[in-house]
Parts: C-alpha cells; structure tokens; sequence
C-alpha cells in the first residue's frame, strides 16, 4: 500500500491507496459501515431517551414537551437516514460523511 497519487481508489481518511472491494482501510482501519452504525444507534438512544422522558408525568417539564418530541423526530429520521446511507459507504466512496466521527 502506497500513498494516494492519481485518480485511483484511495482511504478518505489516511489516503491510501485501495484495490476497491474492502469493507475497512487495511492501513488505518477506518470502516465507515461501522461508523455510521454506531452514530445511528447513538440517535436511536436519544429517541429513547427524549421519547421516556415524555412518558414521565412531572410540572416541570411542562414548557419542553415540544422541544423533546421534536428532537425525537429529528433523531429518528436522522438515525434511519445514516442507518441507510452506511450500507452503501466504502473507504473510498461516500466515507466523507463519516470520517468526521
């Protein structure tokens, strides 16, 4: 494995060169797939977590009902989003979105 030079298939991350049919970069181990499946179960546990603190009754929280569901919202359509997304990034195509996790 060399360094990134020309229009070949290359890591996003560590710029390596690839031969296109990897799943993670043999030299930095950066596996997109995995990232973004694990960013998408971090937004599945804020649902949980925004949706089981509406169930809660309590006087305080009153004011932040819509503020909760609609993170929620936000967090499921996001989580279902990358779930998706995950399964068609490589090193070298579509792992930009990931490489900042």
């Amino acid at each position: 494995m060399r360094p990134f030079h020309g229009r070949t298939r290359h890591c996003k991350r560590c710029k390596c060169e690839l031969e296109g049919g990897e799943e993670g970069c043999p030299q930095c181990g950066f596996n997109p797939r995995q990232t973004g499946l694990r960013v998408s179960m971090g937004l599945l546990l804020v649902v949980v977590v925004s949706m089981t603190v509406l169930t809660f009754p309590a006087a305080f929280w009153t004011g932040l009902e819509p503020f909760l569901l609609g993170l929620a919202v936000i967090s499921f359509g996001l989580a279902v989003l990358l779930f998706l997304f995950s399964f068609l990034a490589t090193p070298y195509r579509l792992s930009t979105v990931f490489a900042w996790f």
